[in-house]
């Protein structure tokens, strides 16, 4: 399994989202490549940014898309549809130019969430297939929810789409007091990518959300979630995605401690 870390983890305002961190401190992290996140204020730099990460041969096997995206996708407003089909089509040539096979994709968003689930499922096909017609396997995931829960919109989306697949994270899977039963769903033979952060909240504490611990630092019970991803069978790509920012530099030693952790409990 190749045990990456997300880009967001050291990235992020308190930086002023410097993406020059990842090539100067490539070598700091205990990883074996990168999770790129996607900020809306990549844009403006995107040239810049990926001329700089390819010339530092930095492995991005996995990229995580625009999360406005979902915004558009969840949303009734036929043109924010057409504004996250634009977003997905640069996300997606982004891909190509770093290598990246795999893409995080929300289907669902942060203002209307999963209230228009039919609209939803309704459009995942397209995206899906745009997708595919970069070469880049597009993997959705269980994000929060406002109205009903992740597994079930994975479940009926797996049911309506049977080649597609998924990404656990284990956020808001526990958020809705779902972890363990999403670990022995047959989503789980579906799912090419997981996300570990803990959580130290209860059920739905929406107010708990954030800030998101590192593991161990919540209260997932890591004996049952990586009993459970074994017996899963499952091998795909993990991400390191609790973050630990600093305003000047990287904060390698918190993050290696959790990648170590997660490479203990995978090996």
């Amino acid at each position: 399994m190749e045990i990456l870390l997300s880009t967001g983890t050291f990235i992020g305002r308190i930086n002023d989202r410097n993406h020059d961190l990842l090539p100067e401190h490539k070598n700091d992290f205990r990883c074996d490549g990168f999770e790129f996140m996607i900020f809306p204020d990549f844009y403006a730099q995107r040239t810049a940014v990926t001329e700089k990460y390819l010339a530092a041969e930095i492995n991005i096997p996995v990229m995580h898309f625009d999360k406005d995206i979902g915004d558009g996708i969840g949303s009734e407003d036929d043109g924010k549809y057409a504004h996250a089909l634009d977003l997905l089509k640069i996300n997606l040539e982004t891909a190509n130019i770093l290598g990246a096979k795999k893409a995080v994709i929300h289907l669902w968003g942060r203002t209307d969430s999963d209230k228009n689930s039919e609209l939803i499922y309704s459009r995942a096909g397209e995206v899906k297939d745009i997708c595919t017609g970069y070469g880049v396997m597009p993997v959705f995931e269980n994000i929060f929810c406002c109205i009903s829960s992740p597994l079930y919109h994975l479940q009926n989306l797996s049911a309506i789409y049977p080649d597609m697949r998924f990404i656990i994270d284990s956020r808001p899977a526990q958020f809705h007091a779902e972890l363990e039963k999403t670990l022995k769903s047959p989503i789980m033979k579906k799912t090419e990518h997981l996300h570990i952060n803990d959580y130290a909240g209860g059920y739905k504490e929406w107010e708990k959300v954030n800030p998101i611990p590192q593991p161990r630092k919540g209260n997932i019970d890591w004996d049952m979630y990586f009993d459970g991803i074994r017996k899963s069978g499952y091998n795909g790509t993990v991400t390191l995605e609790a973050p630990a920012h600093l305003p000047e530099g990287v904060d390698s030693k918190t993050l290696n401690e959790s990648l170590d952790f997660i490479r203990k409990n995978l090996s």
